[in-house]
């Protein structure tokens, strides 16, 4: 008979999620608890992470939620603090929390241009440094960072920010598993592209079949898609694995 914990792949890891409230975040929060993670629930949006936090619990798993502008540096830390008073350690981060805008280079100001680097970047900047003392102690730790299509070849419907965000998050994860890899920390990153989140809802239904014809697997991802490739990176399985940035577009993009 198959044990009930044969699956938990997670079972005692204390997993940070930003941007946990909704699309990739959320589903992964909700899947990596049914593996046994203790979760750390993160958004500026109380209300959606307080329902993750409920479905959490009803599966008989542990989540707090933690409401948190993850472009402050201040609160990131206090975040992080509340889990270590909470569940005693960190072993996974998802920085999965991000703005996408729809618009020209002379749609971005300055205001739009910080905002995207703030939420996009420097929130990774500000998350790692906040987990690595943890990590360095436990010589172990699990980090995966959302970067994108865009941040590989470009793009011409976002602005161009966050094209130049997502490429920094790739160099940035890079730099992060060179550095933290001694310590049996991994980092990797993933690079999405057409996957249908609300951050998508800019695009109709033409501009859908369209690129779901150009698409050799001829469809769009899903949030089910990204959440299995993260769930094998934070995971034991791939423990060799560090410094990569893997696609996820059903083929649309291959380098």
């Amino acid at each position: 008979m198959m044990n009930n914990d044969s699956r938990k792949n997670f079972k005692n890891k204390v997993a940070i999620i930003t941007g946990a409230a909704d699309g990739m975040g959320r589903r992964v929060a909700l899947d990596m608890a049914a593996e046994g993670a203790k979760i750390c629930a993160v958004d500026i949006n109380k209300k959606g992470i307080d329902l993750v936090k409920e479905k959490i619990q009803a599966m008989g798993e542990q989540c707090i939620s933690a409401q948190c502008d993850v472009s402050s540096s201040v609160k990131i830390d206090e975040m992080v603090q509340k889990t270590v008073d909470v569940f005693g350690t960190v072993d996974v981060v998802v920085n999965s929390a991000g703005l996408l805008v729809a618009g020209s280079i002379e749609d971005t100001n300055d205001e739009l241009i910080d905002r995207i680097l703030d939420i996009n970047l420097k929130s990774i900047l500000y998350l790692t440094r906040a987990i690595t003392p943890i990590m360095k102690v436990k010589k172990y730790g699990r980090i995966v960072n959302i970067a994108s299509i865009t941040g590989k070849r470009g793009d011409n419907t976002t602005v161009n920010v966050y094209g130049a965000s997502k490429g920094a998050v790739i160099t940035l994860t890079r730099s992060t598993a060179r550095e933290l890899g001694p310590f049996g920390i991994t980092c990797n990153a993933i690079a999405p592209h057409a996957i249908m989140t609300r951050m998508m809802r800019y695009w109709d239904e033409e501009k859908k079949n369209k690129v779901a014809d150009l698409i050799p697997l001829k469809r769009l991802g899903t949030v089910e898609d990204i959440s299995s490739l993260i769930m094998f990176l934070a995971s034991d399985r791939a423990s060799f694995i560090t410094g990569e940035t893997i696609n996820i577009n059903g083929g649309y993009y291959m380098d």
